[in-house]
């Protein structure tokens, strides 16, 4: 396996140059360049892709970063760079902030065939997240929402599963339909036919999500879907250049589950969605079974967020090519107890006081 590093140079000054999603683009904050893509991929002089071998693992090295860390070195100044976790898949130095993108990382079987590039830039997590919050904020843990915490937002590029598959099955259902109804004295007799109403047919989904990372949360990355597939590119390291990614530690087999249920959830509401006409539908039996399923490996961006409140940690992520928030806020408890009841209370006793002063 590669085990090595690049790092993307603008061609014009060689400063770092990583992919902006405000232009879509490779951008230089230096000289204002802009380059695309392809530009990047034609051998430029000083626009070198270097690649370095991870350093070899001694028993200093690991006292000193621990088992799950490694140590590179920065093609753009010769320093070391450390990363947190075996699943990081960039990186940044310390020394001279280049982006670094871990190739080794991503190679051989771990290499995704398709990114989802950052349409959603810094600013706008940063500006979209504060109007999230803004309604909100009377209820919300102090400093939460300030400007210190928004600037502890970062961009990650997480691994997902996309799954292609068929869907065959059917279901049963006991319907009633109301022939009339007559009022008779104090009583309305109605008259309903019922009916034993037959479904069945092969459905065929396309990339059904499910994140690849044990480090991503299911329920969190769930709420912020659904992402737009036309957007999808074939996977380049380039996109990577000056935002964190993850290499993927769930494998397909273990996602079977979920993807299975997603599918013939679905299933089952398109076929009881087919019947139509009757006052109530109740399905009594249903028989639906995934078959030829396929994945593809794809990389999404997200910006995250967490916040620690009362030794509780609080994620939130923002789609970041959608814009959608998911997350769970974190409320102060007593200020709504002071809302929820206090207001109330402090309302009735001015209606009482204001009672006394007319004489009610």
């Amino acid at each position: 396996m590669d085990n090595g590093i690049v790092a993307y140079k603008c061609p014009a000054c060689g400063a770092s140059l990583p992919y902006s999603a405000e232009t879509a683009d490779f951008h230089c904050e230096y000289c204002g360049s802009h380059f695309t893509k392809e530009q990047l991929d034609v051998p430029i002089q000083g626009n070198t892709y270097s690649a370095f071998e991870e350093q070899p693992d001694i028993d200093e090295k690991q006292k000193i970063f621990g088992d799950a860390n490694r140590l590179y070195v920065c093609p753009g100044c010769g320093a070391a760079v450390i990363t947190e976790t075996e699943l990081s898949a960039s990186a940044e130095c310390y020394y001279c902030h280049s982006p670094v993108v871990l190739s080794g990382r991503l190679s051989g079987e771990y290499r995704p065939d398709l990114i989802i590039p950052f349409k959603k830039s810094l600013d706008d997590a940063k500006s979209q997240f504060a109007e999230w919050i803004k309604r909100k904020k009377f209820f919300l843990a102090k400093g939460f929402g300030s400007p210190e915490t928004l600037d502890k937002i970062q961009g990650v590029y997480i691994p997902f599963w996309l799954a292609d598959c068929c869907v065959e099955g059917k279901i049963s259902a006991s319907c009633t339909k109301r022939v009339s109804s007559v009022r008779r004295g104090d009583y309305i007799y109605v008259t309903e036919s019922k009916y034993i109403v037959d479904r069945d047919g092969s459905l065929v989904f396309r990339r059904i999500p499910a994140d690849a990372s044990s480090r991503a949360d299911d329920a969190l990355m769930d709420s912020i879907e659904p992402f737009d597939y036309n957007s999808l590119e074939q996977f380049d390291l380039s996109y990577l250049s000056g935002h964190n990614a993850l290499r993927y530690d769930v494998p397909k087999e273990q996602i079977f589950s979920r993807v299975s249920t997603r599918a013939t959830d679905t299933a089952e509401e398109i076929f009881r969605g087919s019947i139509k006409g009757y006052d109530s539908v109740t399905v009594t039996g249903k028989d639906i079974k995934i078959t030829n399923i396929n994945y593809k490996q794809a990389m999404l961006p997200m910006w995250f967020l967490t916040f620690k409140y009362k030794e509780k940690m609080f994620f939130f992520a923002m789609n970041g090519q959608t814009g959608k928030f998911g997350g769970t806020l974190p409320v102060n408890k007593a200020k709504l107890a002071l809302f929820s009841f206090g207001i109330p209370i402090g309302v009735m006793l001015l209606f009482h006081f204001l009672a006394m002063l007319i004489g009610v």
